[in-house]
């Protein structure tokens, strides 16, 4: 051990060495002071004399122009502090030092590392004369507080990360480490809440630890604890998982110490709860954890209260214990007591910004979950604005506001929310009320209070603002869901046929109208309005398969639906009498009805009298959307009718003669010319889907009309009339020489369809004798006349380059040879050997002698 003199000596030479004008003297000197600390070179009874000797020097050295020189002072510093005794001298000697230098209102230190070092210092000072319970004699860091503080107000905004991060651990160990900072803790939650929003991830979640330990501390305050909470809330929805924890480990930390934290529950509530439905696995399970010691502290403390309800509580029926835990009774409790917050969610799920709107209807989720039947006073307030949120363009909000209809749904009583979803949708029958009333009835797990109504949920459907918006898909979609769940419900107790016809559902709300009718009829008045407004529309195809399935539960046997319920559709479609165009609704429901539902006998005369009424007072282009859609009916003709010739000609005269003849008529104009041309469509289809023998029985009447549209300006006109004329069977002359010569000359149309079907037609043209009211022979020999004109314009036409003509007139050929062999034979015959279609003759000719 080095004698006194020598220790002077030493000192001495510091001394010297430390205020030397040469930078390299200086750093020589305070590098060998501070090693021969490190190496316990001086023993600690003499470092108590050595700092009083050496202290001065040192700190003057804090203010050194060099970096360098500022760094070992520094360094020498912290090796005298580590061999000091906790002595409160020492730190009224250098905190003030500290604070001229780094707690100034304007920057003395420039060098970002040294003022990192200062802090360092500063936190080991704090550590050292550290005395929370004051068993020390007192609090020493209490005679240095306000220069501390004042040093973190500035370092906390320091623009160096590391001296920021360091500030803010600072924080927490001084509330550790002395009982008196309560006098200046509010003054450092400015400075620290400008750290929230640091590029750092790690800045920010020492900001949010520092935010939580200074809550605490805050005694008379509350406007500023309420200003901590509210800085933190938006890290919740941070992108980095480890800030989002920090803000749960806080609210965790309020739940449990913060004064008079009862007043706080609903403002500290969202820090943890919001945790509770994080995406990290990991991180949830840290504050659940958290949230069940909060619980647990709050059970103690009311022990007497809750001890009685869980005597008496049950888990509620239905409670979807698989993809939920149930909550503590205590951590329920405190969320029942606290539902004040419900309206700070309502306020943040109307936000513009997507994230808080996602954020905050993941929170009122965790309430609903958490509050169970308590949650039944705020329901009027709550779904306005859920509702808003089931129709959110963002579809993680929709998925997360529908979780929570589903949750009230089960946990809250039926009578709670039936009423008054059933007067706000009869109100406002938007999207977001439609999911939402549709999600709550789905999920009540009370069966029979809500099965008794059924016809009230029903009735509201049957609204004209409800069935029949067909502009929205979506809105479809949901209708149709909601019908599908209506029918179901009628199933739980006994078959649906049964049930259904038990109870009915009043359509008026007058009680003088007295019109009622089953509950399958209103489902299938839904169910088809929606089908029929997704006719002619591929990208609804998905909905008319869910419209379709939904009559599929009413009845598997959905033309038996059509025959009990139709007719009293029909009569209900409004506004037939006005001039509608083709996106009229009324003529956009009866087109999608006639297509999808076809003709029977049953509803056939109500069908035929209300598309007469539409036809005559529609506007042209609706005039052409009825009858196409007539013309896709036909198609289907013979699935649904199977009565005997007689009736369906009876039908199809009745239809064609009071809706479709009157429009064949020729008249001026380019809409009259569509509504003909779609009129005439209606025959072609009649062509392809009504039996043979009863189209032909009802053609001949036609037949004049039908000749004069084969020469109509239109094309498609012509096409269609051809097209009813391609299942031709035998005629009478007088029909046939009606149709002959206008169908020959299609032959040479400007439209390529047009002449094949005329190649076609030619081969249908056939004789029926039997009906000749001359001689037989005479009719036959006029026929012939005729025939062999047609036939020399059909063996020119052999020569045409399109190869489609050529094939259809050889096969028109070959039809009539079967009838007229020898009339074809010697004019074949006549043919010129040089002619290209001679083999083609000769071939049809040599097969038929063959057979």
């Amino acid at each position: 051990m080095p004698s006194e003199e020598c220790n002077d000596a030493w000192l001495e030479t510091f001394r010297a060495a430390v205020q030397h004008p040469e930078r390299t003297e200086r750093q020589r000197a305070l590098k060998s002071f501070g090693q021969d600390f490190t190496r316990d070179a001086i023993i600690a009874e003499e470092c108590p004399r050595i700092f009083d000797d050496t202290y001065l020097h040192i700190l003057r050295c804090y203010g050194d122009r060099f970096e360098s020189v500022r760094t070992l002072a520094v360094a020498a510093m912290d090796a005298l502090l580590g061999k000091l005794p906790p002595n409160d001298y020492y730190l009224g000697c250098i905190v003030p030092v500290l604070a001229k230098r780094i707690g100034q209102a304007e920057t003395i230190e420039d060098s970002e590392e040294v003022r990192l070092q200062l802090l360092e210092q500063l936190e080991t000072l704090v550590a050292k004369y550290s005395d929370p319970d004051g068993s020390r004699g007192g609090d020493p860091l209490l005679k240095v507080l306000d220069s501390v503080i004042d040093t973190l107000i500035k370092s906390l905004r320091d623009p160096f990360p590391a001296a920021q991060k360091k500030s803010c651990e600072i924080v927490i160990a001084l509330a550790e480490a002395t009982p008196s900072l309560h006098y200046r803790a509010e003054a450092l939650v400015a400075p620290a809440k400008s750290i929230l929003t640091h590029r750092h991830s790690a800045n920010r979640i020492a900001a949010v630890e520092a935010l939580g330990v200074l809550s605490l501390h805050i005694l008379s305050n509350g406007d500023c604890v309420s200003e901590i909470i509210m800085a933190v809330s938006p890290l919740l929805m941070d992108d980095v998982p480890f800030v989002r924890r920090a803000c749960g480990r806080v609210g965790c930390l309020m739940l449990q110490k913060l004064r008079d934290r009862y007043s706080f529950f609903h403002r500290i509530l969202p820090l943890v709860l919001n945790c509770l439905c994080d995406e990290t696995v990991e991180m949830r399970e840290d504050i659940e954890a958290g949230w069940k010691q909060a619980g647990e502290l709050y059970y103690r403390e009311n022990e007497t209260e809750l001890s009685k309800a869980a005597l008496i509580e049950t888990v509620p029926k239905g409670y979807p214990g698989e993809r939920y835990r149930r909550p503590t009774l205590a951590c329920r409790a405190i969320v029942q007591r606290s539902l004040r917050v419900v309206n700070l969610v309502l306020h943040e799920m109307e936000e513009w910004k997507e994230n808080i709107r996602l954020h905050a209807t993941k929170l009122l989720k965790q309430i609903v979950l958490h509050a169970e039947r308590s949650f039944s006073t705020l329901f009027l307030e709550v779904n306005p604005v859920l509702a808003k949120a089931c129709m959110d363009a963002e579809k993680s909000i929709v998925s997360e506001a529908l979780s929570v209809c589903e949750l009230m749904g089960i946990l809250l009583d039926y009578d709670t929310w039936s009423q008054h979803m059933l007067a706000t949708f009869k109100n406002y029958p938007t999207i977001g009320q439609l999911r939402c009333m549709r999600t709550l009835f789905a999920s009540c797990v009370q069966d029979e209070v809500k099965c008794k109504d059924v016809r009230k949920f029903a009735t509201l459907l049957l609204d004209p603002d409800v069935c029949h918006n067909h502009r929205d898909a979506v809105y479809q979609r949901e209708l149709l869901e909601f019908c599908s769940i209506l029918a179901s419900s009628g199933q739980k107790q006994e078959a649906l046929t049964a049930r259904l016809e038990e109870i009915t559902v009043c359509e008026s709300n007058d009680s003088t109208a007295g019109e009622q009718q089953t509950l399958e009829r209103t489902l299938y008045t839904v169910a088809l309005k929606v089908v029929a407004f997704c006719y002619g529309l591929e990208d609804r195809a998905s909905v008319r398969d869910l419209g379709m399935t939904v009559l599929g539960l009413l009845d598997s046997n959905v033309d038996r639906l059509h025959q009990h319920h139709l007719a009293s559709v029909l009569c209900k479609i409004e506004h037939l009498e006005s001039e509608n165009s083709d996106a009229s609704t009324s003529i956009l429901l009866l087109c999608g009805i006639v297509a999808v539902c076809g003709f029977q006998d049953s509803y056939f005369t109500i069908l035929n009298e209300t598309l007469q009424k539409a036809v005559a007072h529609a506007a042209p282009e609706g005039k052409v959307k009825l009858f196409s859609a007539i013309s896709v009916a036909m198609l289907s003709w013979n699935v649904h009718n199977a009565q005997p010739k007689e009736d369906q000609i009876a039908m199809l005269r009745a239809l064609t003669d009071a809706v479709i003849a009157p429009h064949l008529v020729w008249s001026a104009g380019r809409s009259a010319e569509s509504v003909r041309a779609m009129a005439t469509a209606c025959f072609a289809s009649m062509a392809q889907g009504v039996d043979p023998n009863v189209y032909m029985s009802l053609l001949p009447t036609y037949l004049n009309v039908l000749s004069g549209l084969i020469d109509d300006n239109c094309i498609a006109t012509r096409a269609y009339s051809l097209k009813a004329l391609v299942r031709l069977q035998a005629l009478n002359f007088e029909s046939l020489k009606l149709i002959a010569f206008p169908i020959m000359s299609r032959l040479d149309d400007p439209s390529g369809e047009v002449r094949e079907l005329a190649a076609v037609c030619l081969g249908r043209l056939q004789l029926d004798v039997a009906l000749s009211e001359d001689g037989q022979q005479n009719t036959i020999d006029r026929w012939q006349d005729i025939l062999r004109q047609i036939l020399s314009v059909m063996f020119l036409h052999l020569e045409h380059p399109e190869t489609k003509l050529r094939c259809a007139i050889f096969d028109s050929l070959k039809r009539l040879h079967t009838d007229n062999r020898e009339l074809i034979e010697r004019l074949a015959s006549d043919v010129p050997s040089g002619c290209s279609y001679k083999k083609d003759l000769e071939t049809i000719t040599s097969r038929t002698k063959s057979t």
